[in-house]
C-alpha cells in the first residue's frame, strides 16, 4: 500500500491544459451521455446531431473540456489509484458552452482533510476553464476520497451539508438505459482512467468489472434535467452539485428523479442503490 504524503500532493504540479473543440466533439459527448436513444426525439437530436442548424452543446460538457486526466492517480501525488474514489462534483457556469471554441484549464488542490489513523483522506480540488479571451467559462470543484490514507495529522473534513429530497413525489422520473460499451464510448471524451476499461484494474480495486465513469452518470442526469426542468434551454444552467454514492456498471438501467426545486438523484433500481445523491441544480429564470 502506497504511503500517502500530503506535502507531496500539495507540491504536485498539475499541468495547464489547452483544448480546442468542434461540433463533432459536442455530438460525441451528447451520445456518450445517452442522448439519441430515441431517434425520433428532437430534443435529443438537437445535441446528438452536429449537422442540425439548431445544434447545441450540453452544459455538462464543461466536465470534459481541458480535462487534465486523472492526475491524482499519478505517482508523484503518492495517492494509490486503487484506493481513490470521486465522491463529489460541483459546476458553476459563468457563460454557456458553445459548440466550438478554445479553452484553457488551471487546476489546484484546495484542501486535504484527515479522518485519522486508518481513516480516509478527502482531497478537494478546483479546475477553472478560461475561454480564448481569458474570461472564466466555468468553475468545477471536485472531492476525491482516498481510502485508509489518514493519520498524518491534518485537519478534519468540514461537516457535510445534507439536503433531503422533498417529501412529494418527483416531478420528473426518466429511465435511461446505459449500454454495455458505454464506458468505452465515454472515455473517447478524454477520461482514460483504466478502472473504466480494464477488467484487471477493476478487479484490483475490488469491483467485478469496469465501472461507468461517475461523470458519465452525472452527464446522463444533467441531460435529463436539461430536457425536463430547464425545458431544453442550456443557457439556464447556473450551478449544480451532487454526490456519488454507489457505482454504476455499464448496462445498468438508471432512473433519474427530480423535483421542481432542483433536487435530484439517480437510482439503479435493479440493484436497489442510489448512484447519485444530494443533487441540486440551480437554474436561471
Amino acid at each position: 500500500m502506497t504511503t500517502f504524503d500530503p506535502g507531496a500532493l500539495r507540491r504536485f504540479d498539475i499541468e495547464r491544459v489547452e483544448h480546442e473543440w468542434c461540433p463533432r466533439d459536442c455530438a460525441l459527448y451528447a451520445v456518450s451521455c445517452g442522448m439519441g436513444h430515441d431517434p425520433l426525439d428532437e430534443s435529443q437530436l438537437r445535441f446528438a446531431d452536429e449537422t442540425r442548424r439548431d445544434h447545441a452543446a450540453l452544459p455538462s460538457m464543461a466536465l470534459v473540456l481541458a480535462y487534465p486526466g486523472f492526475w491524482l492517480a499519478r505517482p508523484g501525488t503518492t495517492a494509490d489509484p486503487a484506493r481513490l474514489m470521486h465522491v463529489e462534483q460541483q459546476i458553476e457556469w459563468h457563460a454557456p458552452i458553445a459548440t466550438s471554441g478554445r479553452v484553457t484549464s488551471t487546476t489546484c488542490v484546495t484542501g486535504i482533510y484527515d479522518k485519522g489513523a486508518g481513516g480516509h483522506v478527502f482531497i478537494r480540488s478546483e479546475r477553472v476553464l478560461h475561454d480564448a479571451s481569458g474570461a472564466a467559462l466555468a468553475t468545477l470543484a471536485q472531492t476525491h476520497l482516498l481510502r485508509q490514507g489518514g493519520g498524518f495529522g491534518g485537519e478534519p473534513p468540514p461537516k457535510p451539508v445534507t439536503r433531503n429530497v422533498p417529501d412529494a413525489a418527483p416531478a420528473v422520473e426518466v429511465h435511461v438505459d446505459t449500454r454495455p460499451e458505454q464506458a468505452l464510448l465515454y472515455r473517447l471524451n478524454g477520461d482514460l482512467f483504466a478502472l473504466h476499461s480494464s477488467p484487471q484494474r477493476a478487479h484490483d480495486a475490488g469491483f467485478e468489472r469496469p465501472l461507468l465513469h461517475g461523470m458519465c452518470t452525472a452527464g446522463i442526469a444533467m441531460q435529463v434535467l436539461l430536457r425536463t426542468l430547464a425545458k431544453g434551454e442550456p443557457r439556464r444552467f447556473r450551478r449544480v452539485s451532487l454526490r456519488f454514492s454507489a457505482p454504476v456498471f455499464p448496462g445498468n438501467r438508471l432512473l433519474v428523479e427530480a423535483w421542481d426545486d432542483g433536487s435530484f438523484r439517480v437510482r439503479v433500481p435493479q440493484r436497489d442503490v442510489v448512484a447519485i445523491d444530494q443533487g441540486v441544480l440551480e437554474l436561471a429564470a
